[in-house]
């Protein structure tokens, strides 16, 4: 005996799933841009008298815009991996216009702050 609920159950798990990788995206971001404002704060805000402290705080304010810039990549690609695999088992195109409306001011944000702050 056929169930009839079965492809609503269906299309609400791929609706789940993608509401998960949306969260799981904006989770990233939102971390990508604390380590980003972090290192932009310790590079800019902070003054020390002694130049080895200096040159530590600017090599971690370095890295941790660096791995901000890095985790913005690596999330887009994550996400932009999950929803292809849902658009491909749901059978439709999806649209990337709300995916590059966030995440290529992100990129352009990313590239200038690591010119800005390199020596």
């Amino acid at each position: 005996m056929k169930n009839n609920h079965e492809p609503d159950s269906l299309i609400l798990a791929e609706e789940r799933t993608l509401l998960a990788a949306e969260r799981t995206f904006s989770a990233w971001l939102r971390t990508a841009l604390s380590a980003m404002a972090g290192g932009l704060a310790i590079l800019r805000l902070l003054s020390f008298k002694n130049e080895t402290h200096r040159i530590a705080a600017h090599i971690l304010g370095e890295m941790l815009i660096l791995w901000g810039c890095l985790l913005v990549v690596l999330a887009s690609l994550d996400y932009k991996s999950t929803r292809s695999k849902l658009a491909i088992a749901k059978n439709y195109k999806s649209t990337y216009m709300g995916f590059i409306v966030i995440v290529l001011p992100l990129f352009i944000m990313s590239a200038l702050l690591i010119i800005v702050t390199l020596p």
